[in-house]
């Protein structure tokens, strides 16, 4: 092969001249292109990951308890009516004033005497006043919870009494409540549940304790009073005391029950405010003064209740 000429060979040192040359101004040109790039890439805002923000839920302010009344003084509470069986306060609520319904509670005082109120009102004035043993027996004291209110230190309850709100034949109206109720404060008694409770049934002639479930721990027929005579009926009282007393023969020394009501009718028995008990009678016949006559083993079953067990007559 021959050897190109010299002008050949410059020309081809020019066009690698012109190559490189264009080349170059190739490279420069993608430079200063990624640099406006890059550099653009910097200008613009670094894009922020979102970060979510909660409100805090404000805490809601809770209502405060309604107040209850503060217990009295000793000297007040000492200078107020006591309620006991034989005694009849007319700021006493009965059936017709409040809506009882068993809680399935006792409550024992806490006190020698703890006020009762006819409100659960923190601006009530006491009306009377609960010992924590029963009189002429000297026995503890515990009372049914029929009702509850809200408020401090536990609120309020609606518990039974022994007393009278008014006597039969008072104001020429024959008629009287059997039992009564008061408001007390929560916080001087001790509470405690009870899954029993006594129901005397009017018309069938039946005593029985029953379990908070419905069943019927025991039942059986019962001598009752007569129309002149009744036994409670459409009454909520409770069991005040559960004792032997060798002074009534007729009970041959088993457990008397004694309740918290009263007859309607007759404003006073056997010396005392007309009371009710369950008891024991020899004479599986007849009829009571309003009493319940019941069999010895019934007495021995009531007597394994807690004092302060609930009493429905209906």
């Amino acid at each position: 092969m021959t050897e190109p000429s010299a002008p050949q060979q410059g020309d081809r040192r020019r066009w690698w001249i012109v190559g490189a040359g264009a080349l170059a101004v190739v490279v420069a040109a993608a430079t200063v292109a990624w640099s406006l790039t890059d550099s653009g890439r910097e200008a613009r805002p670094t894009p922020t990951a979102a970060v979510a923000t909660t409100t805090p839920t404000p805490t809601p302010s809770r209502t405060p308890l309604p107040a209850v009344p503060d217990r009295p003084s000793d000297e007040a509470l000492a200078a107020l009516p006591l309620a006991f069986h034989d005694a009849v306060i007319g700021q006493l609520l009965d059936g017709s004033q409040v809506d009882a319904r068993n809680q399935w509670t006792t409550a024992t005082p806490k006190a020698p005497l703890v006020p009762l109120y006819a409100a659960p009102d923190a601006d009530a004035a006491p009306v009377a006043s609960l010992s924590s043993s029963v009189s002429t027996i000297n026995t503890p004291t515990a009372t049914a919870v029929w009702g509850r209110s809200a408020g401090e230190d536990g609120g309020m309850v609606l518990v039974s009494t022994p007393s009278r709100n008014r006597t039969p034949g008072d104001d020429g109206v024959a008629e009287a409540p059997s039992s009564t109720f008061a408001w007390a404060r929560a916080a001087d008694f001790t509470l405690a549940g009870t899954d029993r409770e006594v129901r005397v049934d009017n018309t069938t002639g039946t005593i029985a304790i029953v379990h908070r479930d419905g069943t019927v721990q025991t039942s059986e027929t019962a001598r009752l009073g007569t129309p002149d005579d009744p036994t409670p009926a459409d009454t909520k009282t409770y069991m005040e005391a559960n004792y032997v007393d060798p002074q009534v023969p007729y009970t041959q020394g088993h457990p008397i029950a004694l309740t918290g009501a009263h007859s309607s009718k007759l404003a006073g028995y056997g010396g005392n405010a007309a009371l009710t008990a369950l008891h024991f009678y020899p004479d599986p016949t007849g009829s009571s003064h309003g009493c319940v006559r019941i069999t010895a083993a019934m007495t021995d079953a009531l007597a394994e209740l807690p004092i302060g067990t609930p009493i429905e007559f209906s």
